[in-house]
């Protein structure tokens, strides 16, 4: 395995950047608060929530999964102070707009923030987070989750077998 995919793993995966069943009403309200949360902690720059706002619009994260629709709002490295992921459940699904087709709507319940400190694992690090939604296991547990700890168990799990299958 290349050292990027080792570098994607060590992303903070902290219990304080976890909401479980929120009630939102808007993609920028869950934006904003999972934002809030790493900001709150250290993680990114003041100006990090906006600009995944910003970029959400024109660059829309949204993915269709056989479990539950996930986005992975994520913003230039730039507004990033050091690596972490912010996950969101869903009490019940919000309106994203689906990566590609800016004008296709995704009904969804699970977020995964990325703050991504280096340009050279932007990629890395999206791919091994998309190739959950192949992983009907894993957001199924992750979407059913009741306590911080289920989701940041399910989402180490799933890492730790991408790892195993060499992805």
């Amino acid at each position: 395995m290349d050292n990027m995919d080792n570098t994607a793993v060590d992303f903070a995966i902290d219990e304080k950047m976890i909401l479980v069943k929120e009630s939102i009403k808007t993609r920028e309200e869950i934006i904003r608060k999972l934002g809030g949360l790493l900001f709150e902690n250290g993680y990114v720059k003041d100006t990090y929530t906006q600009a995944v706002l910003n970029r959400e619009i024109t660059y829309p994260t949204g993915l269709p999964a056989r479990v539950a629709g996930v986005a992975v709002p994520h913003t230039d490295t730039e507004h990033v102070i050091k690596p972490a992921i912010a996950i969101a459940t869903l009490a019940s699904p919000t309106t994203f707009y689906m990566m590609g087709s800016p004008d296709v709507e995704v009904k969804v319940e699970i977020i995964i923030m990325l703050a991504i400190h280096d340009a050279k694992l932007v990629i890395p690090v999206l791919r091994k987070i998309i190739f959950i939604l192949e992983d009907d296991a894993a957001l199924t547990k992750i979407k059913e989750a009741k306590t911080k700890s289920e989701i940041k168990q399910a989402m180490l799990d799933h890492i730790k077998s991408l790892s195993e299958k060499g992805k």
